[in-house]
């Protein structure tokens, strides 16, 4: 007992100069590793560092935070000034020691609807100086950009038209270009000997953009795009990608395949969009086409029966970019494995290129390709009938004596021709 009185009264000596320690500020608490705040917003914690702001009462540096998900900017409470706080920076993670705990709170700044209070404020005499002297302020040029893609939501552009300006832009900045110097942005464009002529013209075009909503403009070249016929596989090569793609995936293809649909036609696609029991899919047009409703086969049922219903979306993948990069993946992994590099060529808009050649080289009718795909010019559908350079017309034929066989044939993609003896005859083109 004695013994066990005296451990006691030790350790409790031991936790009364611990704690007289702490308090007189010779010791620090350990601190976790700080987590990325919160949107205020829309609760995202996929935000970006957007430089600091100093704090009117005391001068003390206030972290900016901008949010990727609905580019709310935001900011955390004044931090303490102490001789203890200090910030340490490893990679994308910021550890702060602190002698006290702070309460955490956050100042919620103004949406980009207000953009006019939101933006860093630079000086006229500051621009102008920078704009001499062939630099601009970073704070300028980052309000600039986020300025520059809430007035693309205010004009109605697309979100995949609003994300891809976006990227142009920064990319540029990221090369060294100065946007309020065309002259740079023209040099960098001529250094870039790996980027074809379309890709420069869809970063000019993205560039012309951002002048034109801050009411500046330039003169800037147009490359010359050699026109090229789209690339088109054989079916077998479209079934071999398909097939060796996981599920969300491999139906996302099936989809396209046999709809024709753009990848953002089917990538929006919704579980009330599909009847399963009628074997129907709605697709709601991009780019101003038509809608069009389209028989699925039992395949593509299937495929969609055997997927979970998790939201409202058939493919819940977050982003069409997500997608892309998931369908890059598999398609190169699938290439390798088969030893066929033609497959490295297919591309989402392949499924509808082919589908399309299809459908003309069945029924030469173009009426009916142009309807097929929802275009409202048939001069866009009229690039299909190149396409179509078959060097022979021999036909694969099939017999159907049952209503299961025949429907098997117009699965796989056998026209019906005629009945004779009791026997419905189908045909395939080699």
């Amino acid at each position: 007992m004695t013994c066990m009185a005296e451990g006691e009264a030790g350790f409790h000596n031991i936790k009364h100069t611990w704690q007289s320690d702490y308090n007189n500020g010779k010791l620090e608490p350990e601190t976790p590793a700080a987590q990325p705040p919160k949107c205020p917003q829309c609760s995202s914690q996929q935000v970006w560092r957007d430089g600091l702001r100093y704090s009117r009462s005391n001068g003390e540096p206030v972290q900016r935070w901008l949010c990727r998900n609905c580019s709310t900017r935001f900011s955390k409470s004044s931090w303490n000034s102490s001789k203890n706080s200090e910030r340490i920076q490893k990679g994308h993670r910021l550890i702060l020691k602190r002698s006290s705990i702070i309460p955490y709170t956050r100042q919620v700044c103004e949406l980009l609807t207000e953009e006019s209070k939101n933006l860093t404020t630079v000086e006229t005499q500051t621009q102008e100086t920078a704009q001499r002297e062939g630099t601009t302020p970073a704070t300028d040029i980052k309000s600039k950009i986020v300025d520059f893609v809430w007035k693309l939501k205010r004009e109605a552009y697309a979100e995949t038209t609003i994300i891809g300006y976006a990227y142009s832009i920064q990319k540029l900045l990221r090369l060294g270009a100065n946007l309020y110097d065309h002259e740079t942005v023209k040099d960098i464009l001529a250094k870039q000997e790996n980027w074809s002529p379309t890709r420069k013209n869809q970063v000019i075009k993205a560039y012309l953009t951002f002048l034109k909503i801050h009411n500046l403009k330039a003169d800037m070249p147009k490359y010359k795009v050699a026109q090229k016929l789209p690339f088109i596989p054989n079916e077998e090569e479209v079934d071999q990608l398909i097939a060796g793609c996981g599920q969300q995936m491999a139906t996302f293809l099936q989809m396209l395949k046999e709809t024709a649909a753009r990848s953002g036609e089917a990538f929006l696609l919704k579980w009330t969009d599909v009847d399963t029991r009628n074997g129907t899919v709605n697709i709601t047009p991009e780019k101003q086409s038509n809608p069009r409703v389209f028989k699925m086969s039992g395949k593509l049922t299937s495929m969609l029966n055997n997927l979970p219903k998790q939201s409202i979306n058939i493919f819940t993948y977050k982003n069409k970019f997500y997608l892309q990069k998931a369908f890059m993946k598999q398609r190169k992994r699938i290439a390798h494995k088969l030893g066929n590099p033609r497959i490295l060529q297919i591309h989402f808009h392949t499924f509808r290129h082919w589908r399309a050649t299809m459908e003309y080289a069945k029924t030469k009718d173009i009426l009916h390709v142009m309807q097929f795909l929802g275009h409202k010019n048939i001069t866009n559908t009229l690039k299909y009938t190149q396409l179509v350079n078959f060097q022979s017309d021999d036909y694969v034929c099939k017999a159907a004596k049952t209503l299961t066989e025949a429907t098997q044939f117009i699965e796989a993609g056998f026209e019906y021709v005629t009945e004779m003896e009791n026997v419905k005859l189908f045909r395939k083109r080699k």
